[in-house]
């Protein structure tokens, strides 16, 4: 039961992870090169999280956003999706074998 736990935990954590990249890439107006810094948009503005957004930054007039709180949330909302993926992979009646 362990084992299939961890399964679903990585997989439900890769999953959250992949929604937080690829909604970082929509939001941001030159993709994700923007969120690294290494975008060649002269006013882009890069932006992050889902489902709360923590960071902002950039635009013709400059600005910069950080917000911590909605970072730990973000974290514990996917920490707690990855941990429910888990019980519920580690609870189907027909787990793969090896």
């Amino acid at each position: 039961m362990n084992r299939h736990f961890f399964i679903g935990f990585a997989l439900g954590l890769l999953l959250f992870l992949a929604i937080n990249l690829a909604v970082a890439h929509l939001a941001s107006d030159c993709g994700l090169p923007a969120i690294f810094g290494r975008d060649a948009c002269a006013d882009d503005i890069a932006r992050a999280g889902w489902p709360l957004r923590f960071h902002e930054e950039g635009g013709f007039a400059y600005r910069s956003n950080f917000n911590a709180t909605a970072l730990l949330l973000d974290l514990g909302i996917g920490l707690a999706c990855a941990v429910l993926t888990g019980w519920i992979y580690s609870r189907r009646k027909n787990p793969p074998s090896k």
